[in-house]
């Protein structure tokens, strides 16, 4: 533990050497003193075995939230403590307030502080050592210390948004929205009701207890099995790496995502996840995933400055899911040749699947492109603006042409976006 004098000391100290000029003997006198009781003053600082501090830190955070740490600190000295703590925040995340803390600790007592922490980015990282400055009784001392911790982080995406949408009622907005559950009879999937048997039924689906409380042949009948695979595909690529405010286009498709999973959640749909970049770093099957499982393989999804491989992708989807699936992709398209790329891969998945293609606008080119040109180089980025939003655009009409379903959003738009569309499928019975 390193020491440090207090402002009351140096303020003792710098009042003794004022009278120096006075009389030298007694300054001294004085400095000698003061330097005897910070001695004596630090001597009596409490030590590691009798102040302990811990911490208690969310493991999860989700992007756009705050949360609370917590430092739990506990006086075993026989007398009230005064203390200055902080610890090491990881760059993700932001104190909300002071970044020291002062307080009494009472005798043979644990205390407990707490302190908001917001996000800044996703990511993992780890909250690093605790620091200590521990006074002395007589407040001219302070003994400074460092506790080693190190308690893990993850900010995920779109746990936040979850909630406020689950908090305005969004389940009930959907059944307002026109879907309702397709009952259909037939083998298999969950019982539906009781009938008489009738020429031709099954002999697997009688009812022995039913029939002989009625006297009488009883068959059950089943609703079919009406649940429904949602891949989601995010492209990871150079073009989600654009920041739109303090977040990257990226962050705004994987919250529509994380949405649209808890969407088809509600109406028992599988739903699986596919994230590449130049290859494909992250699949998981079509089943019923949990929110958090999403979550948190989205929480490690980070955007790159690489092209991304779409014939890559969409054959290793083939290979993996064969079951006819609505195919929801989060990207965007610029550049001509890789929407040529994009449009082909996606008009092959149309052959057995029904793809989504979920455009993401770039807000500063379409600003660029509508902005009055005030010299000669304005007017060429305005020019080169247009060119390249006239190939999106006709990028995403081939695609329309080739049965693939396009939502064309800006980044703030994209959840209601998704999640109307993907209503309208379930809604028209398109899968």
């Amino acid at each position: 533990m390193s020491l440090l004098p207090s402002r009351l000391f140096l303020a003792l100290l710098a009042g003794a050497s004022a009278l120096f000029l006075v009389d030298p003997v007694l300054a001294l006198l004085a400095d000698a003193v003061l330097l005897v009781a910070l001695a004596l003053d630090a001597w009596y600082v409490p030590g590691p075995a009798q102040l302990t501090v811990s911490r208690r830190s969310p493991p999860r955070i989700s992007l756009g939230a705050r949360a609370e740490v917590a430092w739990l600190l506990d006086n075993r000295a026989g007398r009230r403590v005064r203390v200055r703590v902080t610890d090491d925040l990881p760059p993700i995340l932001r104190r909300e307030g002071g970044d020291e803390h002062e307080l009494w600790l009472d005798a043979l007592r644990e205390t407990r502080l707490g302190y908001a922490v917001g996000t800044v980015r996703r990511g993992d990282d780890v909250f690093g050592d605790v620091h200590l400055r521990i006074a002395g009784p007589l407040g001219l001392a302070w003994r400074q210390r460092r506790v080693p911790r190190s308690d893990a982080v993850r900010v995920v995406p779109g746990v936040l948004e979850v909630k406020q949408f689950r908090l305005l009622g969004l389940r009930n907005r959907l059944r307002e929205a026109g879907f309702r559950n397709i009952r259909q009879r037939g083998e298999g999937g969950q019982f539906e009701s009781l009938r008489e048997y009738a020429r031709g039924d099954d002999p697997r689906t009688v009812d022995w207890k039913a029939s002989a409380r009625r006297g009488g042949l009883i068959v059950r009948q089943y609703e079919m099995e009406r649940r429904q695979n949602v891949m989601i595909c995010i492209d990871a690529g150079r073009l989600m790496t654009q920041k739109v405010g303090e977040r990257e286009r990226l962050d705004y498709a994987l919250t529509a995502a994380l949405l649209l999973a808890d969407v088809a959640g509600v109406h028992d749909d599988a739903v699986g996840l596919l994230v590449f970049a130049d290859r494909v770093t992250r699949f998981i099957p079509p089943a019923r995933n949990s929110l958090a499982r999403l979550s948190d393989a989205l929480g490690e999804v980070h955007a790159k400055m690489v092209e991304p491989n779409y014939p890559a992708a969409f054959t290793y989807l083939a290979k993996q899911v064969r079951k006819r699936s609505l195919l929801v992709l989060f990207t965007d398209i610029i550049d001509p040749l890789a929407s040529a790329a994009l449009v082909s891969q996606l008009g092959r998945a149309a052959e057995r699947h029904l793809p989504l293609a979920v455009a993401i606008r770039n807000p500063d080119l379409e600003a660029v492109a509508e902005t009055a040109p005030v010299d000669e180089a304005a007017v060429y980025r305005r020019a080169a603006a247009e060119e390249l939003l006239q190939a999106r655009a006709a990028a995403l009409a081939a695609m329309q042409r080739s049965g693939v379903l396009v939502a064309d959003t800006r980044p703030g738009d994209a959840v209601p976006a998704v999640v109307n569309r993907y209503l309208d499928v379930k809604r028209r019975g398109m899968l």
